[in-house]
């Protein structure tokens, strides 16, 4: 299957990235949850309500920017196959028949 297929079959999920148990990233996750758990454990009332609140609102600002940014990299992407499809063979070629 060619890459168009797969991405039509759902074998392609960009948004179901893997990362390294010991990377940096999965640390800093593993001390979120941790620290998250806690509060969760010591806030009560309107205390809790307003810390679930700004985790939800954190959770929406993070996939809003993963999904801005995901859709910038795919532009970067197809701008760079643009470029590199797009040329005049006259200029290019020019250089390495003149020798």
């Amino acid at each position: 299957m060619n890459f168009i297929e797969e991405l039509y079959y759902g074998n392609i999920q960009p948004n179901q990235k893997m990362y390294n148990k010991n990377s940096q990233y999965a640390k800093a996750l593993k001390e979120f949850c941790i620290c998250e758990n806690k509060l969760n454990e010591l806030l009560e009332g309107k205390e809790k309500k307003i810390f679930i609140d700004l985790v939800n609102a954190h959770d929406e600002i993070t996939a809003a920017g993963n999904i801005e940014n995901f859709k910038l990299g795919f532009r970067l992407g197809v701008q760079m196959i643009c470029d590199s499809l797009v040329f005049n063979e006259n200029k290019i070629f020019r250089d390495i028949t003149e020798e």
